[in-house]
């Protein structure tokens, strides 16, 4: 969860390996203006943590020091499935820290730099999610003032936590202590910066519904809507000029839900949503519309066009089609892509509507109620798979395939449902990976899934916080002499030549096995672990020197 900053910082020393009270420093994750962020490891808890360190000159400096505190006050007060957590604030050796939830996963802007933009159905959640945190937050008087795909979390699971509360400031009026954004100092990212927050006037919660429009902009468009040369050349886009329309880029989109995002970004706060619950209602018109195929509403304070969808206008996580605006009905091909996918939609129907549409009073809950972070989260009895999942399952599941595409589409599914905490899961597809071991015929193929099936059933281990047996199923792997090397058949002189050569082949797996064996070592109470091989594992970048 990265404080990220457009300034440039001097660069920081690495402190992963050490120990700040009760903290392990393990890895840095992320870095900008206010510090360093690392994942860590609480010892008297057993838990990831991520660990927020400020920087060494800002320690001194009291404005700094004064928005640190007032990050944790604001962080701590807002208490949302949705919003990254705070546990405490300390100092050890000199070095102040915020230590947070760790959320496993990674911002949107990362996200969508890898992957474009998202379907529909997950968008959507998305956009839900992010609502339902500003929401809690603007009830709770805080202005988030950065607002932007790098302050999107985003697990495996399509559940979002917001993030980096270091910029924003209470405007109720009751704490001025914590009001300490000088005036006319203009604080937030270029890119997503409301016209009001770009001029350095005062700023309240319309303006993180500025930035949030200009958010949804980009992850439905897979760029922001302003572009320039210098940082000072798309701010003054945002105040002059108007972003391209939404629409014309993705014609396939809901013109209702375009409609939605240009009002949040329009120019004046008065013109734009007053609530981040008004959107919320409108969100909900538009996925309840797509269900229903009668997507016919206006926008609140009746701003918006009223427009009707035709009947079958359905999504699913299941297929994908096209949602037509009433201007595309005359594309035969795309209604005939609906009309296949309403076969399937019936099926996976019933369990999106139950992620996408709560009930009204769910809409309405109250600021002090928990919301439940939406579409992924539904977990019927027929669980809902992910995109990935389903490919690899595919391959796997495919006669014919071929031996090394099924080891790595085993491998990166086996790893999958670590990261998703599916260990059931996991641990059942790297035994079936094993057992390839005893069916091949093809010795080399042979012996790398049973490898690699071993290494991923101590990776399980690990997270199943049970160092020492996942340890020693690690000694065994590395220790194992080939069983295999007749005539014709390839000789190995060094017993760990299958396990570098299956990490080197699967660099997924030689990270995972370095995080557990780092897991075990911490687990353990030790920095070094014993004998050598498992220190070797445990540092990827060294596997089969």
């Amino acid at each position: 969860m990265p404080d990220t900053q457009p300034q440039t910082a001097p660069q920081q020393p690495d402190l992963t390996g050490r120990t700040l009270g009760d903290f392990h420093i393990l890895r840095r994750i992320g870095a900008g203006g206010m510090g360093q962020v690392y994942l860590a490891r609480q010892t008297s808890l057993k838990r990831e943590v991520a660990l927020k360190l400020l920087r060494d000159e800002l320690n001194a400096n009291l404005t700094a020091l004064a928005r640190f505190q007032a990050e944790a006050q604001a962080v701590a007060k807002l208490n949302h499935p949705n919003i990254v957590h705070i546990h405490q604030i300390g100092e050890s050796d000199g070095v102040r820290y915020m230590v947070l939830e760790f959320v496993e996963g990674r911002n949107l802007r990362d996200y969508l730099a890898r992957k474009g933009p998202p379907d529909l159905p997950i968008a959507l959640s998305v956009v839900r999610q992010v609502t339902l945190a500003l929401q809690k937050a603007h009830e709770q008087g805080i202005v988030h003032r950065d607002i932007k795909p790098e302050n999107i979390l985003v697990t495996r699971k399509v559940e979002v936590k917001v993030t980096d509360f270091g910029l924003s400031r209470f405007f109720a009026g009751e704490t001025p202590a914590t009001n300490i954004t000088q005036s006319g100092v203009t604080l937030g990212t270029p890119l997503y910066m409301s016209p009001e927050q770009v001029q350095g006037h005062a700023v309240d919660h319309r303006s993180d519904i500025y930035s949030f429009g200009v958010t949804c902009f980009h992850l439905l468009a897979g760029e922001p809507p302003f572009r320039g040369t210098s940082a000072f050349d798309v701010a003054l886009k945002h105040v002059q000029e108007q972003p391209r329309q939404l629409s014309g880029l993705r014609p396939d989109l809901p013109t209702e839900l375009c409609g939605m995002v240009h009002k949040m970004m329009a120019k004046k706060p008065e013109d734009r949503y007053q609530s981040a619950r008004d959107v919320l209602r409108d969100l909900m018109k538009v996925r309840g519309g797509l269900m229903t195929g009668t997507a016919q509403f206006s926008l609140s304070q009746n701003t918006g066009k009223v427009l009707a969808l035709g009947a079958g206008d359905s999504s699913s996580l299941l297929t994908q089609a096209p949602v037509l605006s009433s201007e595309h009905r005359g594309r035969w091909g795309q209604w005939l892509l609906i009309g296949a996918a309403c076969v399937l939609a019936a099926v996976g129907g019933v369990f999106l509507y139950a992620g996408t549409n709560p009930s009204a009073d769910a809409a309405h809950t109250p600021s002090g109620a928990s919301s439940g972070p939406g579409l992924p989260d539904v977990r019927s009895p027929d669980r809902l798979n992910t995109t990935r999942e389903r490919e690899l399952l595919v391959v796997l599941n495919t006669e014919g395939t071929k031996p090394d595409d099924a080891i790595k589409a085993s491998v990166e599914l086996g790893l999958l449902y670590v990261k998703e905490r599916r260990l059931p899961e996991a641990n059942e597809r790297f035994e079936r990976l094993r057992g390839r071991e005893r069916e091949w015929r093809d010795p080399v193929a042979a012996r790398t899934a049973g490898v690699a099936g071993r290494l991923g059933l101590a990776v399980v281990l690990a997270h199943e916080n049970k160092p020492e047996p996942s340890n020693k199923l690690f000694l065994d792997v590395a220790q194992d002499q080939p069983k295999f090397g007749g005539p014709g058949m390839p000789k190995f002189e060094r017993p760990t030549f299958s396990v570098s050569g299956t990490l080197l082949r699967y660099p997924d797996l030689s990270h995972a096995v370095s995080d557990a064996l780092n897991r075990n070592a911490t687990n353990l109470g030790k920095t070094r672990l014993e004998p050598a091989v498992l220190e070797q594992l445990r540092s990827p970048q060294r596997v089969g020197k």
